[in-house]
Parts: structure tokens; C-alpha cells; sequence
């Protein structure tokens, strides 16, 4: 190796070396990385910086999924690093989910210098911009230099870059890595020791005016009809000051954390109330409060868009979470200072009808669901509600199993966390988030999915031996796409092949291909057995077999339970 080759491999290291120790004085303890050439300096120095925990995932698709559920649970950013060229777009999925849901990720790819640009070089694509609108931020990196002034520089920019990522609207942010060959130098101890100090990224958002709040109390203040919904990023607190009687009714999205929280108005039966003709004549309100985006249900947002009130939709991120036309006033504002606002309580006749009729359907529920003894999807997600341990983690997949949760999760007290990719609904990442989400959590997990979800996303059984935590999948097996049973097109004969989709795999080969246990209940009892002995660590499949348009069948008698007249 000449002197200007190891001149350029010590920059390398020292690159690298700059880059994990900023990361770990950030308070970024985990980096997911896939292997490969061009990445070697940023991953040899984070798998060489003590109190990193390096996590090598084949994929880069499932590596960004692992990476977005680590961060979907700690609410802080997860570095994930990539060799390059093909290798970083496949995180576009990731990044694009991560973008719509506020997670923030601090994504690291490598790259060729710029001699090697637009020349045919192999492995080489233009990553400038790569992700587009869906980052908060891109900075390209310059080339490895030694020089104090230039790891001051890159500190710094590390810095700002991870500041964007949890910043008003948290998300992801792109830093592209240029590297010169050799990548590795010669050197026994090639990294530096000394690095310029940094002053560590402190988010913290400017003092809201009290004007914003007055101007919601003139819509607000005169209502005695209110109507509370409740998005999922709405922490407890902001419903700190409506733990009473006579607190406006709360409609819950399916991932909200009052799903395990008990307040006297919290109501999970909006489906089947919105539905019946009676309840939806007397149940008018006089203004209605939207906190974050709208819960999946279409009849509740037919409804809403048909009430001609007074719409406050408050959202924290700026962002317009509004897909209703009709009126509406949005303000971007902390939720926190929901409790100061001082709206009035509300008439007492008006949350008793909500809570009231709510408790009708729960107990023709628990009727149903207690005869019923045949596989069915929607008591699955019945069953986890009753039998979950307390304080674990659900991550739910999207299509049908969101819908079942949103319909027939028993509210509790027992403080679950629930998780899905809402952001974009789709159900890639289905399985890798799930991992991420539980790895390394110290709590019991678990994720409800279809088996198209689960096909979809196999690839991220591959990052078992890597897992550290315990993950249970309950596997609904209904031999194809069960949401589409409940569009027109189930009526044409294109509809198996063009749509249902069923796949033809054996899910017991599969996990034991991976080492994975497989179960499939011969009934009920033996399911509940299996849920309430999660095992300490590892991944285990519980799969269960459906008939999914006898399920859609099932669906529609059950959303037609309404309160007595």
C-alpha cells in the first residue's frame, strides 16, 4: 500500500470512527446495518465502538423494517447503514411509512467518489436525493479527511442531521458517505482517540401561543354536545382533565393507548352505534374534536363528513390529517396543552347515551363470542384482548387484522401497548417491524397477522439468530387477501386469481427452515394456553386456519349489533 492509499485508508477509518462515537454521544446505542464492500468503514466503526449494539440483517428491506419497529418503541432515532447502489433503495418502503408515521431513523449509505459517478462503474447509482420529499432532511458527506476542522464538520453535521430527525415532524434523514478504495487501512490502530467535543442535539419546541388556544375556545366553549376522537399518537396526558362521568365521549383509533386505559367516556363501539339508524338520529353533536389523523373506519368518516359542526383538529406535526371535505379548522399544538384548554363539561344525557349503548353491544359481544366455537378472525382478536399479558406489546398487521381490532378489542386496564404501520396501511414490513419492535424490549410480544402479510415480509425470518427478545405470531391462514371479500369485485370470477391471491405454502416447513416453532391449536383452549406461556425468548408462529368468506359473514352479523332502541 503506497503512502496515498494509506493516507486514504486511515481517513476511511477515522471517518467511521468519527461517525460511531457521534452516534453513541447522541444516545443512538443500536445501528442495523446489511453487509456489504463500500460500507466497511462506517460499519467497522460502529461494531468497534463500545456501548454500540451492532445488528447485521441479510436484507436491506427487512433491515430498514427492523430498524423503523426499534424506533416505533422508543420514540428515538435507529442508524441503519448500507453498502451502495441497489442496496439503499431497497429502504424505500421503510422510509416511506416512516415518513407518514413520525418516526425518526438516521439512514447512513455508502457511496462511490465522485470519479466513479456516471462512468458505469458497478454499484453505482445517483443517491443525491435518493429518497426525495419522504426524508426530512438529505446531506451529502464529503470525502474522509483527518483533519481537525473536518470531523468538527462532520460532528456537527451528524449533530444537525439527528436534531431534524426528532424534530417538530420526526422522520427520516439521509446522509450519503462517499468512500475512495482501500477501505480498510493497514494500520493495527488506525482510529483516533481525540475528536473535537460536540454539544449534543437537544430538541425542544418554542412556547405555544395562548392566543391558539383562545381561538379553539371560541369554537369549543359553548358546546355541551362534544365529540372526542382520539388519534393513536395521543399520549394519556392529553386526556388527563376527562377522567369523569361527565367527560365528552372518546372514539378510540384501534392503536390509541385509552384502548388500555379506562375512562368512563371511552368508546371502542363507534362501528356498530354509526351503523344503526336510531342511534346515529339521536347521537348529533355540537362540535367535534379530532386529535391527529382519523381511525380506519369509513362509516365513522362518512358520518363525521356528512355533521354540520364546528371540526377542530389539533396536530402537533403541522401536518394536514384532514381528508374530509367538508369545514374544518386545524392548529398545529402540542397536546399537552389540551388539558388547559377549559372546555365545559358536557351534558350529562349526552355521554350517558355513548356510554350506554356502547354497553349494550359489548354485552351482545360477549354473548356472541363466548357460544362461538368455531375458528373465526374477529375472535382472535377478542381473545388477545382478554388474555394478552399485562403491559405487552401488539403489533398488528394491516388489511383485516386492523379492522378486527378496531371492531372487537375488549378494552382494559392492563396498560398493552399496541403498534401497526398506519402511516401508509400497507403491509410490507409486516414481519420485520415486529421484530424490530420486540427486540431487545424486555416485554412479552406479539403480532397479529394475515398469512399474505407474513408471506410477504418471510424474508425477515432470516434475521432470527440476530433477535434478542421473544416475538409470538398468531397467523390467520385464510387462504388469501380476506379484505378484498368485502369489495364488488368478490362477485366476478377474476376475483381468486386477480385478487384473493391464496398461496400455496406449507408454514411449518417454512419456520422449520428457520428454526422456528410452529403450533397450530386444534381449538380455542389449546390458543389460549399458548398465548398466556409466552417463552422468554425466541420466535414462535401460532397459526390458525379460517374460512375468510364465512369470516366476512360473520363480520357483517356482528357490526349489526346496535343498541336497544
Amino acid at each position: 500500500m503506497n503512502a496515498d492509499s494509506q493516507s486514504t485508508a486511515r481517513a476511511n477509518c477515522t471517518w467511521g470512527c468519527a461517525v460511531a462515537k457521534t452516534l453513541l454521544e447522541l444516545d443512538v446505542g443500536q445501528v442495523v446495518f446489511s453487509p456489504g464492500s463500500r460500507s466497511t468503514p462506517l460499519v467497522l466503526g460502529c461494531e468497534n465502538q463500545d456501548g454500540l449494539q451492532t445488528i447485521p440483517i441479510l436484507d436491506e428491506r427487512t433491515a430498514a423494517f427492523f430498524a423503523l419497529g426499534l424506533s416505533k418503541r422508543t420514540r428515538t432515532p435507529t442508524a441503519l447503514i448500507c453498502t451502495s447502489g441497489s442496496a439503499p433503495t431497497h429502504w424505500f418502503p421503510s422510509m416511506v411509512e416512516a415518513d407518514h408515521s413520525g418516526v425518526p431513523l438516521l439512514l447512513l449509505s455508502a457511496d462511490r467518489p465522485p470519479e466513479l459517478q456516471d462512468c458505469g462503474a458497478g454499484q453505482t447509482i445517483n443517491q443525491v436525493e435518493l429518497f426525495g420529499q419522504f426524508t426530512r432532511a438529505f446531506h451529502q458527506i464529503p470525502l474522509p479527511d483527518q483533519s481537525e476542522k473536518s470531523l468538527q464538520k462532520l460532528r456537527k453535521l451528524i449533530v444537525h442531521a439527528y436534531s431534524q430527525s426528532i424534530g417538530k415532524n420526526p422522520g427520516p434523514v439521509h446522509l450519503n458517505f462517499p468512500f475512495r478504495e482501500p477501505l480498510i487501512s493497514e494500520d493495527k490502530e488506525p482510529f483516533v482517540t481525540d475528536l473535537p467535543a460536540i454539544t449534543p442535539a437537544l430538541h425542544s419546541r418554542p412556547d405555544e401561543s395562548l392566543s391558539r388556544t383562545s381561538e379553539i375556545l371560541g369554537e369549543l366553549g359553548s358546546c355541551k354536545c362534544l365529540l372526542v376522537i382520539a388519534g393513536e399518537h395521543a399520549p394519556l396526558e392529553t386526556f388527563s382533565k376527562w377522567n369523569h362521568p361527565q367527560s365528552p365521549p372518546i372514539l378510540c383509533d384501534s392503536l390509541s393507548p385509552l384502548r388500555e386505559t379506562p375512562y368512563p367516556t371511552r368508546i371502542l363501539r363507534f362501528e356498530n352505534l354509526l351503523r344503526n339508524d336510531g342511534f346515529r338520529q339521536k347521537a348529533q353533536p355540537d362540535a367535534i374534536l379530532q386529535l391527529g389523523p382519523l381511525p380506519t373506519s369509513k362509516t365513522l368518516r362518512k358520518w363525521i363528513g356528512k355533521q354540520n359542526v364546528p371540526r377542530i383538529i389539533i396536530e402537533p406535526r403541522g401536518k394536514n390529517v384532514d381528508p374530509l371535505t367538508n369545514p374544518s379548522r386545524s392548529f398545529d399544538l402540542n397536546y399537552e396543552l389540551i388539558p388547559s384548554l377549559g372546555l365545559p363539561e358536557c351534558e350529562k344525557e349526552w355521554s350517558d347515551l355513548w356510554v350506554q349503548s356502547e354497553k349494550q353491544i359489548e354485552e351482545k359481544l360477549d354473548f356472541f363470542f363466548s357460544d362461538e366455537t368455531d375458528w373465526f378472525e374477529g375472535k382472535l382478536a377478542r381473545m388477545l384482548s382478554t388474555h394478552l399479558p399485562k403491559g405487552s406489546q401488539l403489533y398488528v398487521a394491516n388489511s383485516m387484522p386492523i379492522r378486527d381490532l378496531e371492531w372487537f378489542w375488549k378494552g382494559s386496564d392492563l396498560g398493552r401497548s399496541l403498534f401497526g404501520n398506519r402511516g401508509v396501511n400497507g403491509i410490507d414490513g409486516t414481519l420485520g417491524t415486529a421484530l424490530g419492535l420486540a427486540h431487545d424490549s424486555q416485554k412479552p410480544s406479539f403480532l397479529l397477522t394475515g398469512e399474505l402479510a407474513f408471506l410477504h415480509d418471510s424474508n425477515a425470518l432470516l434475521a432470527s439468530r440476530q433477535f434478542f427478545g421473544n416475538l409470538t405470531v398468531f397467523l390467520v391462514n385464510n387462504q388469501g387477501g380476506g379484505i378484498f371479500e368485502n369489495l364488488p369485485v368478490a362477485e366476478l370470477p377474476a376475483f381468486e386469481k386477480c385478487f384473493a391471491t391464496p398461496q400455496d405454502c406449507n408454514f411449518k416447513m417454512l419456520c422449520e427452515a428457520h428454526g422456528v416453532e410452529h403450533y397450530q391449536p386444534d381449538d380455542w383452549n389449546a390458543l389460549i394456553e399458548l398465548i398466556e406461556s409466552s417463552p422468554p425468548s425466541g420466535i414462535r408462529v401460532i397459526e390458525i386456519r379460517t374460512d375468510r368468506k364465512k369470516d366476512r359473514d360473520t363480520r357483517l352479523e356482528l357490526l349489526g349489533f346496535g343498541p336497544d332502541s
